[in-house]
């Protein structure tokens, strides 16, 4: 934390005109540590490939600048009354090779995607899709098993791009122009229309680096750059310190999980009754106010409301008693395990998780309960869980908390979401998600902390730049295009 601090102060001393006026191009630093294309097919991306992936692969749909669903690579599209075919027809576009786009490849790429060999991340969320096929023309249609009415979010993920591999070739909307000094330059696609005039080819351009949160926030101070994003709570500590205009300091209101996840091989925590105990003493309200964002909300349930459920938020009795009265419910479950060992929890490193970790082990320690403070790839009982819902229903939530993610077991939890997979009727489905939801909570996998928290610093000449709950900023709705 020392040694960013001073790193933002050396760089704070930079003085100079800002090369992010209106009639340049968009300078920005994403938060990380390498800009490149990488095949979600393969495993999880991380942030900076989820923004590359976005500017320079779009899926069959995208995001707008309010979170709401937009035309992409396919310029319009039809859902059948009943909710199970979804058909789409591609519009006239090329990859990067300048080979035109067929909806025999699109479809490829997302049979690809579920395809047995695929660690893509929002797989297990796929599996309501009965087939894909490429039909004559530019037509594209997918049937699923079982309407979904939140089904076009997870075809607008980074996760969903549609690509070539080998080598990794998108359609655009943005095109890798240049990849010099650590600055990766994108500029916007044409599929064949007239090119932009120089002058609009240089406004429309996109510069941005990747680099840790230190540096691109003093960019940012130093107006060298337009924005800051990929912001988490990891960086959450050291962009309060930087104290930031309150017009740029910018949180999206994002949905998820933050909080920590318990090991199914934890001995410490193989008792339900510890792990509620721990749940039900965590101060909250304490934690949020420790990092002095005010919209940062706090969480008591897995889901965080109601979503597609037949029911509301499941949540246990603890939940309606006053915090002094859950201390005391909670001393009473430790107390009956008196050789209960130390809590190891797994944070990644930097001065947030500190922050956070004191708070915990402080109140842990009212109830008896010792804890220790570990890396975050190290052996755990816990481990923090903070990542954004790709779309607005109960079933990531539940998946994220199965058995497959190497977290206590529920029997009836799992044959609820299997059987909430399998549902042919929404009525029927959202009976099992609620069966499901109060299964997960009464076991306790998972204690909730808060919603994920997702900051930007945000210019003022960036006016197109706009919050949303999925935390994804597509890159040409950055300010408005030019009159």
């Amino acid at each position: 934390m020392r040694t960013s601090l001073l790193l933002l102060t050396a760089l704070l001393a930079i003085t100079g005109c800002s090369a992010a006026s209106d009639k340049q191009p968009v300078t920005m630093s994403v938060i990380g540590t390498k800009l490149k294309l990488s095949d979600p097919n393969r495993g999880a991306i991380n942030r900076e490939s989820a923004l590359m992936l976005g500017a320079t692969a779009q899926g069959l749909v995208a995001f707008d600048a309010d979170g709401q669903i937009e035309p992409a690579l396919a310029e319009r599209w039809i859902m059948t009354d009943d909710g199970l075919s979804v058909i789409f027809r591609i519009r006239r576009a090329q990859w990067a090779d300048g080979r035109p786009v067929t909806s025999a490849e699109v479809a490829a790429r997302l049979r690809s995607v579920i395809a047995p060999s695929s660690r893509n991340p929002l797989k297990p969320l796929l599996s309501g899709i009965d087939r894909i096929m490429g039909m004559t023309g530019q037509v594209i249609e997918i049937r699923l098993k079982v309407p979904q009415p939140n089904f076009l979010q997870l075809l607008a993920q980074p996760e969903l791009a549609m690509f070539t591999t080998n080598p990794l070739l998108g359609s655009g909307p943005y095109r890798i122009h240049s990849m010099r000094n650590g600055i990766t330059r994108l500029r916007p696609v044409t599929d064949g229309a007239e090119p932009p005039s120089p002058n609009d080819v240089e406004r429309d351009d996109v510069r941005l680096r990747s680099e840790r949160a230190s540096i691109g926030i003093a960019r940012f101070s130093a107006r060298e750059i337009a924005l800051v994003t990929g912001g988490s709570f990891a960086d959450l500590a050291l962009v309060r310190a930087a104290r930031p205009a309150s017009s740029q300091f910018q949180l999206d209101p994002a949905y998820g999980l933050f909080g920590l996840a318990v090991a199914a091989d934890s001995a410490a925590l193989s008792n339900v009754d510890i792990r509620r105990a721990l749940a039900m003493s965590i101060d909250r309200d304490r934690i949020v106010q420790l990092f002095g964002v005010s919209k940062w909300k706090p969480v008591l349930s897995l889901l965080p409301a109601q979503l597609d459920s037949a029911a509301p938020p499941a949540a246990l009795a603890w939940v309606q008693l006053a915090l002094p009265d859950r201390i005391a419910r909670a001393r009473a479950y430790v107390a009956a395990h008196p050789d209960l060992p130390e809590i190891r929890v797994a944070l990644p490193e930097g001065a947030s998780s500190r922050l956070l970790f004191a708070a915990l082990a402080d109140d842990w320690r009212r109830i008896g309960v010792r804890a220790r403070l570990v890396g975050a790839d190290a052996p755990a009982d816990l481990r923090l869980i903070d990542e954004v819902a790709p779309q607005s229903s109960a079933l990531w939530y539940l998946a994220r908390v199965s058995c497959a993610h190497k977290m206590p077991c529920s029997q009836a939890g799992e044959a609820a979401l299997n059987a909430a997979g399998l549902a042919t009727t929404l009525d029927n489905r959202a009976a099992a998600i609620a069966e499901a939801d109060a299964a997960f909570a009464s076991n306790q996998p998972y204690l909730p902390i808060a919603l994920p928290l997702r900051w930007s610093l945000v210019g003022p000449q960036l006016t197109g730049w706009r919050a949303s709950a999925f935390a994804i900023h597509p890159l040409k709705h950055l300010r408005p295009a030019q009159q």
